[in-house]
């Protein structure tokens, strides 16, 4: 079953077509794919430790609301942002789940914050302050930074400003979290030595007698690699996307890629002639039959097209035409004479026989797989794909 959710600036009335074929565009987003890889984890997981679901970036991409609903249904302790918008979202869907704000909001947000009933992130006395003076009662998980260079109270800092947070009446400290290093440096011992350093704050903690209730340090790649390292909870973000990070993890888990398709239509389909002169060299082909896609650099596609870019229209592949603009793209259609205006073109997934994979698209847009869905748009909807769902046409 498929439901329609516009973006989030878009359409709501439910008697008007849906949000896909007004646009033209879409992506096929499989919940029952995310779901099927939350499993997965749990499966792995020791029964205590909490799973918070990271769904930054709009769930990368595949929609903060909707995701976040499939996966409370499943289960899932708690979820975690960095964005507003993100967490509105969510809590739109009805979710009820714990929601930690990662860095990214400011005190001046205090209103918003507090009707969404979120935890907020603290890393340093001046914002333990800050928001204290913005929040009658706050809620906080304390971050530190253990060797990412990012947000968060280092080591030397870390175990005070849990002293003196936990000090405080109006002030609940609920956990304290941090995110391994991603820096291309890395090595293998380094995820030890901030291991280490997240076991000093605890015993410093421990030293003024109190412990926190959460102690985090696992997304997806610690939490596939590092079973060591689970501590209370987790907190994964593209393991739920199928998205591993990692060839061969210490924790065997079969991930499925939530992002099933992405869709365009053809706008424009005409037999080039000599009335227009003579066709620019970088088609390479002449005479063409010249097809126009519905999307554009400005809806995330690449601004330089490869040569070997193609989409499938009819089941065919067709090679994509440099250069793209920001709302189309040119596509040679002279080897599927039959297509006409308005039919699909598939950039991502399978048409009939064929069938374009996330690596190649990946590749061919200068990224990693990752990357590609870091790229997908917030005004592009999205069509969920799940078996059993009771949504309608909706905002994300």
């Amino acid at each position: 079953m498929r439901t329609v959710a516009v973006p989030r600036s878009g359409v709501r009335a439910a008697d008007q077509a849906s949000a896909a074929m007004l646009r033209g565009s879409w992506y096929e987003i499989d919940l029952d794919a995310i779901c099927h890889n939350y499993r997965q984890l749990r499966r792995h997981l020791p029964c205590h430790v909490k799973v918070y679901a990271c769904l930054k970036r709009n769930a990368y991409g595949c929609g903060a609301g909707p995701v976040a609903s499939a996966l409370a249904k499943e289960g899932v302790d708690g979820f975690a942002v960095a964005s507003l918008l993100d967490a509105i979202a969510i809590r739109q869907e009805g979710v009820s789940q714990q929601l930690l704000l990662y860095p990214g909001a400011l005190p001046a947000a205090a209103p918003t914050i507090q009707s969404l009933d979120l935890t907020v992130s603290v890393s340093s006395m001046d914002e333990l302050e800050q928001w204290r003076a913005a929040i009658t009662r706050l809620r906080v998980f304390i971050k530190v930074d253990l060797g990412f260079f990012r947000a968060g109270a280092t080591p030397f800092d870390a175990g005070k400003l849990l002293a003196a947070a936990a000090g405080l009446a109006d002030v609940q400290v609920e956990g304290i979290y941090a995110h391994m290093s991603e820096l291309p440096a890395m090595q293998g011992s380094d995820a030890d030595k901030q291991f280490d350093r997240m076991q000093a704050i605890l015993r410093e903690a421990s030293g003024f007698g109190w412990r926190p209730a959460v102690v985090m340090m696992s997304s997806t790649e610690g939490v596939l690699n590092h079973p060591d390292m689970d501590f209370d909870a987790v907190d994964p973000g593209a393991l739920f996307f199928g998205l591993p990070e990692s060839d061969r993890p210490t924790r065997p888990v079969m991930l499925r890629p939530a992002l099933k398709s992405i869709c365009s239509s053809l706008v424009s389909v005409k037999r080039l002639d000599t009335s227009l002169g003579p066709a620019p060299t970088i088609f390479g082909k002449n005479p063409m039959i010249l097809g126009v896609i519905g999307m554009g650099w400005g809806d995330g596609l690449p601004r330089q097209i490869p040569d070997d870019a193609v989409g499938l229209v009819r089941g065919q592949r067709a090679r994509l035409l440099p250069p793209a603009h920001l709302e189309h793209i040119r596509i040679d259609l002279t080897d599927v004479p039959e297509a006409r205006y308005g039919d699909q073109v598939v950039l991502l997934g399978r048409q009939g026989e064929q069938f374009i994979t996330h690596e190649e698209v990946a590749a061919l847009w200068g990224t990693d797989i990752v990357g590609l869905y870091a790229q997908l748009r917030d005004h592009i909807p999205r069509i969920y794909s799940a078996r059993q769902t009771d949504k309608g046409i909706h905002n994300e």
